[in-house]
């Protein structure tokens, strides 16, 4: 092929591809007109930004705010102290000094239409809320409020007789579409709050308060206790407690039974005291309807409790059907919802509340323990050694020397040993069936400063797997009976000169 044919090949390919691109552009269907005319009449720009009116934030006497919610009116009392009408005696929250700001001066973001001629296509032929802002002159500024724009934010709105529909911001929007309730604080507890060092202003005194008495009535202990409380105080509040040998923990529980509180595991329902805060407020001032509609006049669970010196009633009512509950806190006419992860007290196992250590007296102040295993006794003698004095020439309290069982002298560690494993005799769940059984095994322990008191643990048989565990005759505890078994091999460990063995 000569270069010449090869050319007019090419030419004619070229031509052939411009022909149809031309067959192409002509015959594609053309926007329609009409469709740029709905396009522009649907939101017709004129301009940008719109001053509606600016005045002064002290100006304003009042603004209130109507929509299908009802009417809500924020009065200025003085200058930047605000009260809501129907909120008396409520605490309020940020809204009202928000809301006073924002409509001291209102811009719209842009004019949509001057003279719109369907003022139902931007919902201002019935508009959803009205504005009107009162100022003490006397005169005012009323703004209503239409749909929601089509981008989704913001909102058409009109301003008193001007005809023009405006483009308005989220903001405004949003205060419109408030209740009275939008303007009630959420806070159902106060956070408290650390008190400063003495030392160092820069350090807190203590870094959580004393929670000194807690009464949880309901929620997930309703079918162990009934009505029956679960309380626990501080030790330090109940001195006959606090001296009874409970010092496993800061905690002693005395419904419904005494024991030593289990720190960790109640830790969620002591720092769920330390501040509160709900969802929302549903309710101000509520009648009794109100109190049977959220379940709150017969409640689902009742918690009372002592937060440094300051008692405080928590009642919870019905689920919201999702995640949230009604509740209510005295001293504040309000019910709130609050999110269930934040009410850790209405779902609390019981026998995780215990301290498994039933009893604690320290080693050193008993002079005497008397075990009872079936017909045999083996009675434990202690001795004191001489006080020593410290570096700082004072005297310390004597500590243990020696000891005999029946009159022979045991191993001193073997004794310690042996004396731990008494003392880990296990609540592992509370009795409160009262089940009992035969007597298997006892232990009273008597005092080096007191020879006239004693204290006993008693164990009782309840089945091949279980027993019980008596306090003083109380007996509230149940523990497997791996713990018997395990204590009759460790009195024959230690009278052979071995060592007991602590698991069980």
């Amino acid at each position: 092929m000569n270069k010449k044919i090869r050319n007019l090949i090419i030419g004619a390919v070229v031509l052939v591809l411009l022909v149809g691109v031309l067959l192409l552009l002509l015959f594609l269907p053309q926007q329609s007109s009409d469709t740029e005319e709905s396009s522009t009449e649907e939101v017709s720009v004129v301009s940008s930004s719109v001053e509606l009116f600016s005045r002064e934030t002290a100006e304003i006497d009042s603004i209130t705010l109507e929509n299908a919610s009802g009417t809500v009116t924020v009065e200025q009392e003085s200058e930047s102290t605000y009260q809501v009408q129907g909120l008396e005696g409520i605490e309020q929250n940020g809204n009202a000094s928000s809301l006073m700001t924002s409509l001291s001066s209102l811009n719209a973001t842009q004019l949509v239409e001057e003279n719109p001629s369907d003022l139902a296509k931007y919902g201002m032929d019935e508009p959803s809320a009205t504005l009107t802002v009162q100022y003490s002159d006397g005169s005012s500024n009323v703004v209503k409020i239409g749909n929601t724009l089509p981008t989704g934010t913001g909102c058409y709105g009109m301003v008193n007789d001007d005809p023009a529909v405006y483009a308005l911001s989220s903001t405004i929007e949003n205060y419109a579409s408030y209740s009275l309730t939008d303007f009630a604080s959420t806070t159902v507890i106060e956070t408290w709050v650390a008190p400063t060092s003495e030392e160092s202003s820069d350090e807190p005194a203590k870094t959580e308060p004393d929670i000194r008495s807690m009464s949880i009535t309901g929620g997930s202990l309703t079918e162990q206790l009934g009505d029956t409380p679960f309380t626990f105080v501080m030790g330090e509040m109940n001195e006959e407690l606090a001296g009874y040998g409970l010092n496993g923990s800061t905690w002693i529980i005395t419904s419904p039974v005494t024991a030593s509180l289990h720190t960790e595991n109640t830790a969620a329902i002591r720092e769920a005291t330390y501040g509160l805060e709900a969802a929302s407020v549903v309710a101000i001032h509520p009648d009794e309807a109100a109190l049977a509609e959220y379940g709150l006049d017969d409640p689902y669970c009742v918690v009372e409790f002592d937060r440094e010196g300051e008692e405080f009633t928590l009642t919870i009512g019905n689920s919201d059907g999702g995640t949230g509950r009604y509740v209510m806190v005295n001293g504040k006419d309000e019910i709130f919802l609050v999110d269930v992860n934040s009410l850790p007290w209405m779902d609390i196992q019981l026998n995780q509340m215990l301290s498994s250590l039933i009893f604690l007296p320290y080693i050193d102040d008993v002079s005497q323990i008397d075990l009872t295993i079936g017909d045999q006794v083996y009675t434990f003698e202690t001795a004191l050694g001489e006080p020593e004095v410290n570096e700082d020439g004072e005297e310390e309290d004597p500590t243990l020397e020696s000891v005999t069982c029946n009159g022979a002298d045991i191993d001193l560690e073997n004794y310690r040993k042996m004396y731990q494993y008494l003392l880990s005799a296990p609540a592992e769940d509370i009795n409160l069936s009262g089940d009992t059984g035969p007597l298997i095994a006892s232990f009273t322990y008597h005092y080096f400063d007191d020879p006239d008191r004693t204290d006993t643990i008693e164990i009782f048989q309840i089945s091949e797997r279980k027993c019980s565990i008596a306090l003083n005759g109380s007996n509230d505890f149940t523990c497997r009976m791996a713990y018997y078994t395990r204590l009759v091999e460790n009195i024959e460990a230690l009278l052979n000169g071995e060592t007991p063995d602590l698991d069980y």
